[in-house]
This record gives structure tokens, C-alpha cells and sequence, in this order.
């Protein structure tokens, strides 16, 4: 299906810069007025060569994607909706400053980390505190921050607009039955991706069994097949598996067990942003998808696809850089917009660094997530009985009239 179709053609922009091993140096995509012949050769090369390399990475034997933050940022309301949108660091700052614990908390704190107005480095003194003295004030403080993180985080709903991870999805996770699913590993809180993959028409697996709501680890092992009269089984199509590294918004982890819930859960199953995700993320349910997601990047032929994702995580940041020093059966792509930027993180400098020496493996995109699904290589032809679910999930006429 072309972008056109998906209503993201004219959206977005494509990536500003590219550095890959088909270019010398940082390639713009930028069409200048005074472009001679060979500025233009040269672009429209790296345009053809990157179009290519994103295709071996998207058709590995293994696709493994890391979505951070910054691919919830293309959620948007639908046209004359009022829908909420995806928060950012200072969007959760300024929410937590605003709660009226936080006055009494900051009493208590450093003023060099209130200072920051980092979120993160805030929440990680205030639960060092208490974890040797007791404290009504930042105990307090702690859990009204944590409900407001989850307030704004659960932002997807029926008026959000995920035209983009659809389309995502299509480009990633249709892929042949020869090939392995898709692994689709995700930071974020929110429902965006589950949402778009039932709009879709995708079937998941997340760790919660066929429509289970209890966590097993297990039923990652399992998987959809197609039962026909007088046929052979056969692996079922669009299907790919979500692993949620930091929780999500509908988890509860009440009575010892993880389930999905709708509503608030009163015990929300989230890493929240502080230094303590390193350590939480080396417990269940964390643990299986941290297991699984270095595995993954061990595989002989794997390819995988960082995007919207600030290198700010260490304990995922470590088995990546270890992939890159020892997996040499790995292509990659690292999409983000701040590339370039003089604040971006060590590891982007030595990505950036292995491309400018040589390494054929690895590519940067200073780009966003839309712009990264709009230069994905178009989905496959579609088998009859998905093109049929697509046209069938679509708005009949007289439900679009004005």
C-alpha cells in the first residue's frame, strides 16, 4: 500500500541528512537552488543507496526494532478532535512542579538537582532519600509523581490518529513467513503501537498469551497459524511481537501477578524515570523482555532499527554497544533527529565515528519517525485474504459523507 493511500504522503519531510557507507561524509537530502549536476548526482545516489540498505535491513532473517520516545511524538488528534498528545520530558516536569506535594518535596532536595528541572535526576534523590529515612513529604511527592507520569502517558484513545505507526507497521512487520517475526521492542508507556496494530488488523504477541490477561514469558514461544480444509497449516501473516520494556499503562501488578487492565491499575507495572531502571529492569517482567531483546541482537543475521530513542538508558545502551563490537552479522539504521546536535549522546558520536572509519554496517538518519517510515521500503503484495481485511476495515461510503 502506498503512503498516499495511508494518508502520509505530504505529512512529513524527508530526513535532512543521511551518513551511511554509501556516502563520504554527512549527505543533505535538501534540494538547494543553486544545485549543480553534481550536488544532484550525488544526492539522488545516496537516496537510491539508502532505500536499498533499509530494504537488507528490513528483510534480515531477524528484524528487531527499539522505539523510544520519540516515535510516540507522531500521535496526533484526528481532524477536529481534541485528543491528548505524547508528553515530553519537559511536558512531565512542568506537571510535576505543578503538584502541590512538590512544594514541601523540593525542601528536601538539593538545589542543584531542582535546578535541573530534570525529571529523572529528581525522583532518583527523592527515592534515595527515603530508602534511609522516612519522609511523609517526599513519600508523598514520589507516588503523586508517579500517577501524574501515568496520567499523561495514557494519551492514546479512539481520536488519536496512528496513521503513521500503521503504515510502520505494514512496512515491518508484513514481512514472508520465512523470515522471523518481527521484534518490536518499545520504551513507551503508552498504547500507540497496540492501537495501530489493531486498527490494522495485526495480531500481536506480547506476553499475554491468545487474548490472555495474565503475563507468561512463555507464550512469546507460541505463535498464529491458519487452519484451511484439505490444507497444510500455515504461519499466519502480519503477525510480530511487542516487548515493553519500561511496562505499560494497562499492566497492574497487583497480588504478585501481571495483568492487563482497563482503567487506572492500582498498581501500575511501570519503570519510572529514575536511576533505579537499571536495577528494575533485571526483574519480572522486565527480565524476560531484557533476556529476549539481547538475544536478539546476537543473532547471525539480525537487522535492527533504533528510532526515537535518546541513548539515555544504560542498560539498554550496553547490549547494543556490545552488539556493535561483536555482532558482525548486524546492519543497523539510528534514526533521530538531534544526530548532529552538540548534546547528543556518546554512543550516536560513536556510531558516527565506526561509519566515518569504515563500518558497513551502520547508518544515521538525522531524522524523525515519520520521516524514517515515509523512506522504508513499500510492504509486499498483499496475500487476497489480507488485501480483503483491508478494503472490509476501511469506512464504507455513507459513513464518510459530509
Amino acid at each position: 500500500m502506498s503512503d498516499q493511500a495511508n494518508g502520509v504522503a505530504g505529512l512529513v519531510e524527508l530526513p535532512s541528512e543521511v551518513l551511511g557507507p554509501f556516502t563520504r561524509a554527512w549527505q543533505s537530502f535538501a534540494v538547494g537552488e543553486s544545485e549543480d549536476d553534481a550536488a544532484q548526482a550525488s544526492r539522488e545516489n545516496a537516496e537510491s543507496a539508502m532505500r536499498e540498505e533499509l530494504g537488507l535491513i528490513v528483510n534480515a532473517e531477524h528484524l528487531v526494532v527499539l522505539a523510544g520516545s520519540g516515535t510516540s511524538f507522531s500521535v496526533t488528534p484526528k481532524k477536529g478532535a481534541n485528543a491528548k498528545t505524547a508528553p515530553g520530558m519537559a511536558d512531565l516536569w512542568a506537571t510535576v512542579e505543578a503538584l502541590p506535594s512538590f512544594k514541601h518535596a523540593a525542601t528536601k532536595l538539593k538545589a542543584e538537582t531542582l535546578a535541573t528541572e530534570n525529571l529523572e535526576l529528581v525522583l532518583s534523590e527523592a527515592a534515595s532519600r527515603l530508602s534511609f529515612e522516612k519522609s511523609v513529604d517526599l513519600q508523598s511527592f514520589v507516588e503523586a509523581a508517579e500517577i501524574a507520569v501515568w496520567e499523561q502517558c495514557n494519551f492514546v484513545d479512539d481520536h488519536s490518529d496512528l496513521t503513521t505507526h500503521e503504515l510502520f507497521l505494514r512496512k515491518v512487520a508484513r514481512r514472508s513467513t520465512r523470515l522471523q517475526r518481527t521484534q518490536v521492542f518499545t520504551t513507551n508507556y503508552d498504547l500507540a503501537i497496540e492501537t495501530a496494530a489493531r486498527r490494522a488488523r495485526f495480531n500481536l504477541i506480547d506476553g499475554f498469551g491468545y487474548g490472555g490477561r495474565e503475563f507468561d514469558g512463555g507464550s512469546f514461544d507460541l505463535d498464529y497459524v491458519r487452519r484451511r480444509p484439505h490444507e497444510q497449516l500455515a504461519l499466519e501473516p502480519s503477525v510480530f511481537h511487542l516487548l515493553k520494556l519500561h511496562g505499560s499503562v494497562d499492566w497492574d501488578g497487583s497480588g504478585g501477578v501481571v495483568r492487563k487492565t482497563s482503567g487506572r491499575p492500582s498498581n501500575p507495572v511501570l519503570i519510572y524515570p529514575s536511576v533505579a531502571k537499571y536495577r528494575l529492569s533485571y526483574q519480572q517482567p522486565y527480565l524476560e523482555f531484557m533476556s529476549r531483546f539481547q538475544i536478539a541482537l546476537r543473532q547471525s543475521d539480525v537487522g535492527l532499527i533504533v528510532a526515537g530513542f535518546g541513548f539515555n538508558d544504560e542498560h539498554l545502551v550496553a547490549p547494543i554497544e556490545a552488539a556493535l563490537r561483536s555482532n558482525i552479522g548486524m546492519r543497523a539504521v539510528f534514526v533521530t533527529p538531534g544526530a548532529r546536535e552538540s548534546d547528543r549522546s556518546e554512543t550516536i558520536a560513536w556510531i558516527e565515528d565506526l561509519i566515518l572509519r569504515g563500518d558497513r554496517r551502520l547508518t544515521l538518519l538525522r531524522a524523525t519517525f515519520a520521516e524514517l517510515v515515509k523512506w522504508l521500503p513499500d510492504v509486499p503484495l498483499l496475500e487476497e485474504r489480507d488485501a480483503h481485511n483491508e478494503r472490509t476495515s476501511q469506512r464504507r461510503p455513507v459513513d464518510i459523507r459530509p
